[in-house]
């Protein structure tokens, strides 16, 4: 067994020992229909409940969405939510959600900018903005900092350019796409059958898609140049595409996203 596998076999394990604790947390909480996904804070859940970390990071609170499920499901660890727009419609609503958890520092500010500062050895970090690239970045400064114990990345969608760079230089990274967890868990996010995938179908994208990166699993040393590398690689084929009259690469919607 590899040590992917090896990882995999031990997060499905976690999972099913924790699945009805996490049902039980969140079942009073009402589903949106943007943002982190059921299945993806579930797997967000599995990796972290065993790490005890001293705190968990949030870049991206929008309507807190996401913050509400980690302050029921991390009721005794600090959660430090940043947003970047403090003029945003959302933050009434965010504010609204928020009132009784106790265990939420809610900040505003660019990640960009804070989050280098703000993470503190042990921390956990969840990026749900930025985006593509740019998250990506970030993530790797920080997971070369030797801080963070994981780094989570949100919507690493299969066939977009950050995503073929996770695939091709982090493999390493767990990503709730796989077909071994869709099969088990996309059933919290729908009660619609879920299609059997295989891992070497090129169909198989499953929404928006969580990426965990741990920080001991990876020299990311030069990673954030390779990435940045990347991005620059991927901007100029948009150009020449532009240039050409081509269409740009989308991701797919073979296997679109259960409602």
């Amino acid at each position: 067994m590899s040590a992917t596998d090896a990882k995999w076999a031990t997060l499905l394990d976690e999972a099913a020992r924790l699945l009805p604790r996490y049902v039980e947390l969140t079942s009073d909480l009402s589903h949106a229909q943007k943002g982190i996904r059921r299945s993806e804070m579930f797997f967000f859940y599995a990796s972290v409940a065993s790490l005890g970390p001293g705190r968990i990071v949030e870049s991206g609170r929008a309507r807190a969405q996401s913050t509400l499920v980690l302050s029921k499901l991390f009721p005794q660890i600090p959660i430090v939510s940043l947003e970047s727009d403090a003029v945003s419609p959302d933050v009434e609503i965010a504010t609204e959600r928020l009132r009784d958890c106790k265990n939420v520092e809610c900040r505003f500010g660019d990640s960009l900018v804070l989050l280098p500062n703000l993470v503190e050895t042990g921390d956990i970090v969840l990026i749900d903005g930025p985006k593509d690239f740019r998250a990506l970045k970030l993530a790797l400064r920080l997971l070369r900092s030797g801080k963070p114990r994981a780094v989570f990345v949100h919507d690493l969608w299969l066939g977009s350019a950050a995503r073929r760079f996770v695939d091709r230089c982090l493999p390493s990274a767990m990503l709730s796409d796989n077909p071994q967890w869709v099969q088990h868990y996309a059933s919290l996010d729908s009660r619609k059958p879920v299609p059997v995938i295989s891992p070497n179908d090129p169909r198989r994208a499953y929404g928006a898609t969580l990426g965990r990166f741990e920080s001991d699993a990876e020299n990311y040393r030069f990673r954030p140049f390779q990435c940045s590398a990347a991005q620059g690689w991927e901007r100029f084929r948009e150009t020449k595409r532009k240039i050409l009259g081509r269409p740009s690469l989308v991701r797919p919607k073979d296997f679109e996203p259960l409602a």
